[in-house]
């Protein structure tokens, strides 16, 4: 990450504050709720089926960005996967949550750096293999949801992945699909553009990427991954570099 992409005084955005407030702006209760069985209840036991699935789109030494701080432990799970020689950065506009996760982390996993940054307002020069935005896009409202999907994708290297995992529209006859639907409606007003709308409809530049996408707990919660497609120019010229075959095997005699 660029240096004019690193710590900086933002304001937390107005919607942040009346519906999350209690939550990411009280210490006490963030560290509370920061752990597995939280993160397990809050998404119905699936936590550790996403989180595995998660981990599908991370190698070793990979550069990885990551939009926004979570609870539980997946950067755990993710840091371990990008391991020491890897890059993994995160960015969250929250600067409690931004301090509290630098105390937490420390130097535990060297391939971490955590910076305060606003994911809807994000340009980084730096371009990485893979953007993670894990139950993310729920907490925003529409308009920024596609701020921010499309510079997740902008950060990506050609043949790099953005990685999102969120809610989504439950089957009709899901038992909690109304139950959900009532308590988003409460407490979540943003998660329901999920069911109404697909990820990849709020990108720019949707036919640069090979979208795929898996759904979790009958339809509850969704993985889409975009794949930036490569530059032609670019496999042309790494093609004709590519050694031709008698430089492989001695001629026949």
């Amino acid at each position: 990450m660029s240096k004019e992409n690193k710590t900086e005084n933002l304001l937390l955005p107005a919607y942040s504050g009346f519906l999350y407030g209690d939550i990411y702006n009280n210490l006490d209760r963030s560290i509370a709720l920061d752990n597995r069985f939280s993160a397990n209840l809050r998404t119905f036991f699936q936590y550790g089926k996403l989180v595995s699935s998660l981990l599908k789109n991370i190698r070793k030494n990979q550069s990885v960005l990551q939009m926004g701080l979570v609870f539980g432990n997946e950067i755990d799970m993710v840091a371990q996967a990008v391991g020491a020689y890897g890059q993994y950065d995160i960015i969250d506009v929250n600067s409690l949550q931004v301090s509290r996760n630098k105390e937490k982390y420390g130097d535990i996993y060297p391939c971490v750096h955590i910076f305060q940054q606003d994911a809807a307002t994000f340009d980084s020069s730096m371009k990485y293999d893979v953007v993670i935005c894990f139950l993310l896009l729920q907490e925003l409202p529409p308009v920024t949801k596609g701020k921010v999907i499309n510079n997740a994708l902008n950060a990506l290297k050609d043949g790099g992945s953005a990685v999102f995992i969120d809610y989504h529209n439950p089957v009709f006859w899901h038992p909690l699909r109304y139950w959900v639907r009532m308590y988003n409606r409460l407490y979540h007003p943003f998660a329901e553009k999920l069911w109404d709308r697909e990820i990849d409809t709020f990108a720019k530049n949707k036919t640069d990427f090979v979208w795929l996408k898996s759904l979790f707990f009958g339809g509850m919660f969704q993985k889409v991954v975009a794949v930036k497609k490569g530059n032609p120019l670019s496999e042309i010229t790494e093609a004709e570099d590519q050694p031709k075959e008698e430089d492989f095997f001695l001629p026949d005699f």
